[in-house]
């Protein structure tokens, strides 16, 4: 099979890039014919074995938050409709619908060829985040009411993107459940994990924390819900918090809670060490899809908490390897109390995590997908054969 895969974010910090990274190793050991269209500062090729890795730059930039690829106004560049049609592809994947992923939905609209639509993130849940975020100063009645019509907009948006795809991928159980206003046939593409990277066997045997360590990873940012750490370590003393990442709520986080450890955007051995290092993992999000950081703190033998909302809760099997629980600080102190009060129970549940981790290969994850894309293909072909006859 020769697939094409339309992603707007590929070489940046976050679980969609590290997703389609991962793909990239994965059809280079398969021999897998495997097309990356992507942005970049200049149009470029990239050859990676049996992989290809095109770039194209934007002309019209429009920022839309601080570390996601702008959005390009032009929309159609005349480089990438030339060599997404040039090429016969077997399966055409929309990853995201940024303006690459909309040029490629416009440009290839008629066209025959079967199509993957992807869902990663609730980019209507964020922009409500955002926008309220934003208007802080406005009445309460005044947000919610932009937040909804913002929200309604950018969904009538996604059923337009995806409206073509002839199965949409969607991350957990519940994100499945909210695709249904998109109309399409939805099937389940989960994320994986490196156990080899993410270990408990990397934890130091000396450690200078005399506490239980509450490790985050992930964007420092407002609609990732830390605000609810806030409330929780102004007032904790019993338990360590230590966060991973960085974004534009790093200093707000930091004025707030001069007492906790900031590490910055970390990655690879480094960041294996970090999780290794602490206790347990909070996760307080309710708008993530996957949580691909609750997986690697799970692969490194920490109990997760997360809240109630969201795809992370599908990962833990609650007081087995995790906490799941109401996105409230009370909520979220018992859970926390229940961890640290008991290091046998919190131990035995950090293995049973790992446990569960093991399960869930990056390898595995693909052989999945492309038992999709085979029946996707197949099924087209044989349609487009009843038609001929």
């Amino acid at each position: 099979m020769q697939i094409a895969v339309i992603t707007d974010t590929f070489y940046t910090i976050n679980g969609v890039s590290r997703t389609y990274q991962e793909l990239v190793k994965y059809c280079q050991k398969k021999n897998v014919l495997l097309d990356i269209f992507t942005i970049g500062k200049n149009y470029h090729r990239r050859k990676l074995g049996s992989v290809n890795i095109y770039q194209f730059p934007i002309y019209l930039p429009i920022k839309y938050y601080y570390d996601l690829p702008p959005f390009d106004a032009r929309i159609i560049s005349p480089e990438l409709r030339k060599v997404l049609t040039q090429n016969k592809y077997d399966i055409i994947h929309l990853a995201t619908p940024g303006s690459l992923g909309i040029a490629a939905r416009i440009i290839l609209a008629n066209d025959p060829i079967p199509k993957v639509g992807c869902f990663h993130t609730l980019v209507a849940d964020y922009a409500g985040w955002w926008l309220k975020d934003g208007l802080k100063k406005f009445p309460a009645s005044i947000k919610n009411l932009l937040a909804e019509l913002s929200q309604t907009a950018i969904w009538k948006m996604l059923v337009w993107f995806y409206a073509k795809s002839d199965v949409v991928l969607a991350p957990s159980q519940e994100i499945k459940k909210r695709l249904k206003i998109l109309g399409r046939p939805i099937a389940i593409f989960p994320r994986g994990v490196d156990a080899s990277l993410f270990d408990p066997n990397n934890r130091p045997k000396k450690l200078n924390h005399k506490l239980p360590v509450a490790l985050y990873v992930g964007r420092l940012s407002t609609e990732k819900n830390l605000d609810l750490l806030v409330k929780i370590w102004q007032k904790r003393k019993d338990a360590e918090l230590w966060l991973v990442g960085d974004g534009p709520y790093q200093e707000g986080l930091k004025n707030q809670l001069p007492q906790a450890k900031f590490f910055g955007w970390q990655e690879g051995t480094e960041l294996s060490k970090i999780y290794a290092s602490a206790d347990f993992f909070v996760f307080p999000s309710t708008t993530d899809t996957f949580g691909n950081a609750v997986l690697e703190a799970q692969a490194s033998g920490l109990p997760v908490i997360a809240t109630n909302s969201g795809g992370p809760k599908e990962l833990i099997e609650n007081k087995i390897n995790g906490l799941i629980a109401k996105p409230t600080s009370k909520d979220f102190n018992r859970a926390i109390d229940f961890l640290i009060k008991d290091e046998n129970r919190r131990k035995t549940m950090g293995q049973s995590a790992r446990k569960a981790a093991l399960q869930k290969s990056w390898p595995k994850v693909f052989d999945q997908l492309f038992k999709v894309y085979q029946e996707l293909a197949i099924d087209k072909k044989l349609k487009n054969n009843k038609i001929r006859q």
